[in-house]
C-alpha cells in the first residue's frame, strides 16, 4: 500500500482487515474457490491482483515455501 501511495496506517489498516476477512471467510468452512469467485468481480480489482499473482507464478512459490519448510521440519525431528 504504501508503495501505491498510501501513508503507512492506511496501509497497515487496510492489510489487517484485509486477512482478518480472509481468515473469517475462511473461518465459515466454505471451500476457498467458492469465497474467492463471491468477492472477484469480472474486470474488477481483485481479478486484477490475482491475474498479476498467477503471472509471477506466487502459488509455485508458495508451494515451493510449504515444501521446504515440511523438510526442515523433518530434518529438525
Amino acid at each position: 500500500g504504501v508503495a501505491a501511495g498510501l501513508p503507512r496506517p492506511v496501509a497497515s489498516e487496510l492489510a489487517v482487515q484485509t486477512l482478518r476477512g480472509a481468515a473469517e471467510m475462511l473461518a465459515t468452512g466454505r471451500p476457498p474457490a467458492e469465497l474467492r469467485a463471491e468477492v472477484t468481480s469480472p474486470g474488477g480489482t481483485t481479478a486484477a491482483g490475482l491475474r498479476a499473482l498467477e503471472a509471477a507464478a506466487v502459488r509455485a512459490a508458495f508451494a515451493d515455501a510449504v515444501g521446504a519448510a515440511t523438510a526442515r521440519s523433518r530434518e529438525l525431528g
